[in-house]
C-alpha cells in the first residue's frame, strides 16, 4: 500500500480573540447587559479553550449571541463581538462538526469586515478570522474557490499590517497554511516555496519570548518536511526535525496546542525512520505520539487523530520488530479514532484509511481472511468520503484500495477483485498531477496489478481475443513501470522498486509488444543500480544500513539481472554488476579511504576537502547503539525524553557534503569515472595470483564466471544445480552445527597426543562418528558445483605458486551459495579415505568482492625476516567458558614466530590493547571466543577481556601495514543469511581494514584442533618467510587442513573444515 496519512492537525492557525479577562469569574456588577454578556462570553471561550469544556463555549455562544443583539449596528463594539462569536461558532463546528455553525461563523466575519474599515488595526485580524472560517469550509467541503478566497483573504491582510506590527508572524504563518493546503491539492511547487520563504521570516520575526514561537518553528518544519516529502533533500527533514525539537523544548505541557507540536515532530521522525531505518527515530517518534494523547483530554477535537496518528507509528514498529503487541494496540487505537470522529467530519476519510492500513499489515502476518476484508471495508469507506476535489487524498486511497483488493484477490481467487484492483489504480494514476512525487508508487502498484493479472489470464491461447487483451494489458504495464522508474523527484526507494519490477517485465519470454519499451533490459538494471547508494545511504549508521529492507532485496536483483547478463551472453557485464552491488556497505566504507593522491596533485583544495569530510563521515558514527528491544510504550513515555542525537545530524551533514564534493569531481576533466564501479578491464588484476571463480545460484539458473589472467571470462552453466538445491544445502549444513552445537569455541571431548585433561567437555564425537548428512553435502557440492568449474579451470594455463604443484583459486559465491564449504567439496568413503576432492586439485581462497583483492594487491611486497606478530590468547574471558587451550595455542606461535611478537594475555588482551597493538604489528593471531551477532551484524565481535571487539569497531580502523590476521576464534566468517551479498562478518572486517590476508572460521573450532592446525600453519608461513619473496598464507592453511584431516580422520569433517583463507 502507499504510504498512510499521519499528518492530522500538523499546521494550526493563530486566530484574533478578545483581550484576556482572565480566569476568575467575571464582576458584572453596574454593567449594561450587552457589556456584561460581552464579557461573560470572552471569559468562558477562553475557559473553553484551556480546559477544552464544552458547556463552557456553549455559555460563550448564548453570551455573545446576547450581546450581539443587544449592541446596535454603529457601535464601535459591535464588529468586535460579532467578531468573538463567530469564534465560538467555529469552535463548535470543530469539536461537533455541523456544517451550520461554520456557515453561520463566515456570515459574521463577512459582516464584522464590512464594518471594519482598512485602516482599522483590527482589520488584519478580522480579515484573518474570516479566511480561517472560509478555510475551513475548504477542507469539509473541498471547494477550491474556497481556498482560493482564504489565500487572498490572508494576503490582503498581511499587505495592510505595518512590517513593524508584532502580528506580522501570525499573519505570514496563516497565509502559509493556506499555500501549502493549494500545493498539497495539487498546486505548483512555486506555492511550497513561497510558504517556506514566507514562514522562514515569520520566525525570523518572531522573537524567542513571543507567544506564538513554538508554533511558528513548528509550522517552519512542517513546511520543511513536506518539500522533502516531494523533493527527498535529507538536509529538509533533518532541519525540520530541529525546528520541531526546539518549539517542544519551548512550549510549556499547559498550553492547548502542545500536542499538536509533539504529534507533529512525531510525524517527522517517523518519516525519517521510513527513509533511513534508524529504530531510535521510530522510538522517540512512538514516545512523542503518546505525549501527545496523555496531554489532550478527552472529548477534544484533535484527540481521533492523535489516536489514529499513534497507531501508525505503532504499526510501523510492528512492521520492523514482529511484536503482535504493537499491531493489536495501534488497531485498537485507529478503531477507537474512527468511533470518537463524528461523521461529516473532513479527517474521517484519513482515520477509516489509517485504520485499514494497520489492518493490511496484520492480514500479512495472520493470514486471516477477516483482516483482509474489513482492510477493503474500511478502504472503501475512506474513497467514499473523500471529496472528488481533494484529489491527491483521493487519489492516494484510490491505490490503497487498489492494493488491498489485489491483495484479496491472492487470498481468494476471485479475478473480480484483481479487476477491481486494475480499475483503482488506474484512477489513481489519472488523477494524479505531472510530477507528483507518489506518481511512480501508484504506477509501480498499476503495473504490477496488471502484471498479475497477465500472469493469471496470458496462458489462454484459444482465444484470439484473450491473447490480444493481455497483451494490450502488458504493453500497459510496461508503459506503467517506465513512467515510475524515471520521476527523479520520488523516493529512491520508489524508483527502485520500479526498477525492478521493470527489469523483471523485461526479462519475461515475450516477443510480440504492441508498443517497444522505453528502456532496454540493462539499461533498467543500470538505471536500478545506480539508486542503490540512495537507497542504502551513506550518511546512516552501519547497523542501519544493514538493517535496511532495500539491501536485503539488492542481493536478489542484482543475482536476477547477472543471470540476464549471463543469458544474454554478457558475461564482462554480469561481473561488473555483481561486483559493483555486492558488499555495498563495505564498500561503501572503503570509497571513504580511497588514496586522493592523483587529485590532490591536481586540485589540491578539492582533495583537502573531500579528505577531511571523509574522515569527518567515517567516524561521525562508528558506534551504532547496540541493538536491543524497545522498551517506550504509550503507557510509559511520559516518563521518556525526546532528544535529537547530534552524531546523526552530523554525519547526514558530511554525507550531503561528501555527496557534492563527489558530484563537483567528476565535473572535472580527466575525473568522470572517479569513484564509480570498477569496469572490467579494471578488475582483471584480482586474477593475478589465479582465476578468481565467481558462482551464482538463483532462481532463474545457476552459473559460473571463471575471471582469469590476461581478462579471459569462462562461462560455467551448472545445468544440474537450482536455487532449491543450494537452498537446501545450506539448511541441511545449519542443520547439522545446530544439532552439534557448533556456535563457539569449545572444550574438545576427545583425546589427543598432547592433552592430559579428562575432564573436558564438548559436542563433537570422537573419531568414528558418521556424519551422513555431511557426506552428502560435500557430495553434493563436489557434483554440482565444484567438478564442472574445476573442469574448466584445468583447461586454463595456471602455474602453482612457491613450492606446490597446485593452481590457486579464488571462491566468490553468491546467495545460499556463500555459506557453504567450497574448499572441501569431494566424494568422501564412509571410512574415511577420499576418493576425490578439490583438494587434491587446487588451494581454494575467498574472497567477498574482487575489489578487496585489487586494494590488497598493491601493497603485495617481500616481507621482512622477522614479521612483528601480535598474539591475543583469552583462556579465561569474563563472561565466557574458559578455553585453555588458547594458551598453549599462544606459546606454539610465539615459538614459532621469534622474538618479534608480542603476547596479549588474560587481563592484558584489552580492546584499546589489542587495536593499539593492530597498528603496530603487521600480523595479529587472535585465540579467544568469537560471537556472531544475528540480529545486528555489526556488534559481531572478538571477546577480550574487558569487553568486545566489534564489527563496527573494526569498520572504523584503517591499518595500512598490515598482512595477516589469524582469527582462531569461532564463527568469525559465518556471516548472516539474510546478508549473503554483504559479507557480515569479522573475517571480512580484517580484510577490509587492512590485512591482506585472513584466517577464519566458518563454524565453532575445538579448543585442541587449534593449537594443532595453527602449529603447522605457522610452520609454513615461517618457511615462507625464510625463503623471502611474497607470502602464501593459502597454501599454509591448506598444508594445515591436510594435517587435521590426516589426524583425525577425513570422516571427522567438522574438526578440520572450518578453517577458511580470504584475500591474496
Amino acid at each position: 500500500m502507499s504510504e498512510s496519512n499521519d499528518d492530522g492537525p500538523h499546521q494550526p492557525e493563530s486566530r484574533a480573540t478578545s483581550p484576556s479577562t482572565g480566569h476568575s469569574t467575571p464582576n458584572f456588577d453596574d454593567l449594561p447587559p450587552r457589556v456584561s454578556m460581552s464579557i461573560l462570553g470572552r471569559w468562558a471561550f477562553e475557559q473553553y479553550q484551556s480546559r477544552g469544556d464544552l458547556p463552557a463555549l456553549e455559555l460563550a455562544i448564548q453570551s455573545l449571541r446576547i450581546a450581539t443583539e443587544q449592541t446596535e449596528d454603529d457601535s464601535p463594539q459591535k464588529a468586535s463581538i460579532m467578531g468573538i462569536l463567530a469564534l465560538t461558532l467555529h469552535a463548535r463546528f470543530k469539536r461537533i462538526g455541523e456544517l451550520r455553525d461554520l456557515e453561520e461563523a463566515i456570515t459574521l466575519d463577512r459582516h464584522a469586515n464590512a464594518l471594519t474599515p482598512d485602516d482599522c488595526p483590527d482589520k488584519p485580524s478580522r480579515l484573518i478570522n474570516l479566511a480561517g472560517s472560509i478555510y475551513s469550509r475548504f477542507k469539509r467541503e473541498g471547494r477550491h474557490e474556497d481556498l482560493e478566497e482564504s489565500i487572498e483573504l490572508k494576503t490582503r491582510a498581511v499587505e495592510l499590517a505595518p512590517d513593524d506590527s508584532t502580528d506580522m508572524p501570525v499573519l505570514l504563518n496563516n497565509l502559509c497554511n493556506s499555500l501549502l493546503a493549494r500545493f498539497e491539492q495539487g498546486g505548483s511547487n512555486d506555492d511550497l516555496e513561497k510558504a517556506i520563504t514566507l514562514q522562514s521570516r515569520a520566525v525570523e520575526l518572531a522573537p524567542d519570548h513571543h507567544l506564538d514561537k513554538p508554533l511558528l518553528l513548528n509550522n517552519l518544519g512542517n513546511l520543511l518536511r513536506t518539500r522533502f516529502d516531494r523533493l527527498g533533500n535529507q538536509e529538509d527533514l533533518d532541519k525540520a526535525i530541529a525546528l520541531q525539537a526546539r518549539s517542544i523544548d519551548i512550549i510549556p505541557d499547559t498550553l492547548p496546542d502542545k500536542p499538536v507540536y509533539l504529534n507533529n515532530a512525531g510525524n517527522s521522525l517517523r518519516m525519517r525512520f521510513r527513509r533511513l531505518g534508524n529504530l531510535e527515530d521510530l522510538e522517540s517518534a512512538i514516545v512523542l505520539k503518546g505525549r501527545a494523547i496523555e496531554l489532550t483530554p478527552d472529548g477534544h477535537p484533535n484527540k481521533p487523530t492523535l489516536l489514529s496518528n499513534a497507531g501508525l507509528t505503532l504499526q510501523t514498529r510492528f512492521d520492523r520488530l514482529g511484536n503482535l503487541e504493537d499491531i493489536e494496540r495501534a488497531i485498537a487505537l485507529q478503531s477507537h479514532a474512527v468511533e470518537l470522529m463524528p461523521d461529516g467530519h473532513p479527517d474521517k476519510p484519513s482515520l477509516f484509511n489509517n485504520l485499514a492500513f494497520s489492518l493490511h499489515v496484520k492480514y500479512e502476518w495472520s493470514r486471516d481472511s477477516k483482516d483482509i476484508e474489513k482492510t477493503v471495508a474500511h478502504q472503501t469507506r475512506a474513497v467514499e468520503l473523500t471529496p472528488n476535489s481533494s484529489i491527491l487524498q483521493k487519489a492516494s486511497r484510490l491505490t490503497n484500495l487498489g492494493t488491498s483488493l489485489q491483495t484479496l484477490f491472492k487470498h481468494s481467487g476471485n479475478l473480480d477483485d484483481l479487476d477491481k484492483a486494475i480499475a483503482h489504480h488506474a484512477s489513481a494514476v489519472e488523477l494524479a498531477p505531472e510530477g507528483f512525487p507518489n506518481s511512480p508508487l501508484w504506477l509501480y502498484n498499476l503495473g504490477n496489478a496488471l502484471k498479475e493479472r497477465f500472469d493469471r489470464t496470458g496462458d489462454v491461447t484459444d482465444l484470439e481475443e484473450a491473447i490480444a487483451f493481455s497483451t494490450r494489458r502488458f504493453d500497459t504495464c510496461y508503459g506503467s513501470i517506465a513512467g515510475g522508474m524515471q520521476h527523479a523527484s520520488s523516493p529512491p526507494s520508489q524508483r527502485l522498486r520500479a526498477s525492478y519490477l521493470y527489469g523483471d517485465l523485461l526479462s519475461q519470454p515475450i516477443h510480440s509488444l504492441t508498443t517497444p519499451p522505453k528502456m532496454t533490459l540493462f539499461q533498467a538494471y543500470d538505471y536500478a543500480f545506480g539508486l542503490i547508494p540512495q537507497c542504502i545511504w551513506l550518511g546512516n549508521s552501519a547497523r542501519s544500513r544493514y538493517d535496511s529492507k532495500e539491501l536485503w532485496g539488492v542481493g536478489i536483483a542484482v543475482n536476477e539481472a547477472a543471470s540476464a547478463a549471463i543469458a544474454a551472453g554478457e558475461y564482462g557485464r554480469a561481473l561488473e554488476w555483481l561486483e559493483a552491488n555486492r558488499a555495498v556497505v563495505w564498500s561503501q566504507v572503503l570509497q571513504l579511504r580511497t588514496p586522493l593522491d592523483y587529485l590532490r596533485h591536481l586540485h589540491p583544495q578539492l582533495a583537502d576537502d573531500l579528505y577531511r569530510v571523509s574522515q569527518a563521515l567515517e567516524h561521525a558514527r562508528a558506534d551504532p547503539t547496540p541493538s536491543s528491544e524497545p522498551e517506550s510504550t504509550l503507557a510509559d513515555s511520559q516518563h521518556s525524553q525526546f532528544s535529537l542525537d547530534a552524531k546523526v545530524q552530523s554525519s547526514h551533514s558530511y554525507a550531503i557534503e561528501y555527496e557534492k564534493l563527489i558530484t563537483h569531481v567528476r565535473e572535472l576533466d580527466g575525473f568522470e569515472n572517479f569513484l564509480r564501479p570498477k569496469t572490467l578491464a579494471q578488475l582483471v588484476g584480482a586474477c593475478a595470483s589465479g582465476p578468481v571463480v565467481v558462482v551464482s545460484a538463483m532462481m532463474s539458473r545457476c552459473d559460473a564466471l571463471i575471471l582469469s589472467h590476461p581478462g579471459e571470462i569462462k562461462h560455467v552453466p551448472l545445468l544440474s544445480l537450482s536455487y532449491g538445491r543450494a537452498e537446501k544445502l545450506c539448511k541441511d549444513l545449519w542443520s547439522i552445527l545446530s544439532t552439534r552445537h557448533l556456535r563457539g569455541r569449545f572444550r574438545d571431548g576427545s583425546q589427543d597426543d598432547h592433552s592430559d585433561d579428562d575432564t573436558r567437555g564438548g559436542t563433537l564425537p570422537g573419531r568414528g562418528g558418521r556424519y551422513d548428512p555431511m557426506y552428502n553435502i560435500l557430495r553434493d557440492l563436489w557434483v554440482l558445483v565444484v567438478k564442472p568449474i574445476l573442469d574448466v579451470v584445468n583447461t586454463l594455463t595456471i602455474v602453482g605458486t612457491g613450492t606446490s604443484s597446485l593452481p590457486h583459486i579464488t571462491w566468490c559465491p553468491t546467495g545460499p551459495l556463500a555459506f557453504l564449504p567450497l574448499h572441501v567439496a569431494g566424494i568422501y568413503r564412509e571410512r574415511g579415505a577420499p576418493a576425490e576432492t578439490i583438494m587434491d586439485h587446487a588451494v581454494s581462497s575467498y574472497t567477498p568482492t574482487l575489489e578487496a583483492l585489487l586494494k590488497s594487491r598493491p601493497r603485495v611486497t617481500p616481507i621482512s625476516k622477522d614479521p612483528r606478530v601480535l598474539i591475543v590468547s583469552q583462556p579465561a574471558t569474563p563472561g565466557c567458558s574458559p578455553i585453555p587451550g588458547t594458551t598453549r595455542e599462544a606459546g606454539i606461535v610465539m615459538s614459532l614466530v621469534g622474538q618479534a611478537a608480542k603476547v596479549l594475555e588474560n587481563s592484558d588482551g584489552t580492546v584499546d590493547a589489542v587495536l593499539e597493538g593492530m597498528a603496530t604489528h603487521e600480523w595479529v593471531h587472535l585465540a579467544c571466543h568469537g560471537v556472531q551477532n544475528h540480529s545486528d551484524p555489526t556488534n559481531s565481535a572478538f571477546a577480550l577481556h574487558d569487553g568486545r571487539l566489534t564489527l563496527s569497531a573494526l569498520m572504523s580502523q584503517s591499518l595500512p601495514n598490515a598482512e595477516l590476521a589469524v582469527l582462531s576464534a569461532c564463527q568469525t566468517a559465518t556471516g548472516n543469511e539474510k546478508l549473503s551479498e554483504e559479507a557480515v562478518h569479522l573475517a571480512a572486517g580484517m580484510l577490509n581494514v587492512g590485512y591482506k590476508s585472513v584466517i577464519g572460521t566458518m563454524w565453532s573450532i575445538s579448543d585442541i584442533i587449534a593449537p594443532v592446525a595453527m602449529k603447522r600453519f605457522y610452520e609454513v608461513m615461517m618457511e615462507q618467510v625464510k625463503a623471502g619473496g611474497e607470502l602464501h598464507p593459502a597454501y599454509a592453511l591448506h598444508e594445515a587442513t591436510k594435517t587435521l584431516r590426516e589426524k583425525y580422520g577425513a570422516n571427522d569433517f567438522v574438526r578440520w573444515i572450518p578453517f577458511i583463507h580470504f584475500g591474496l
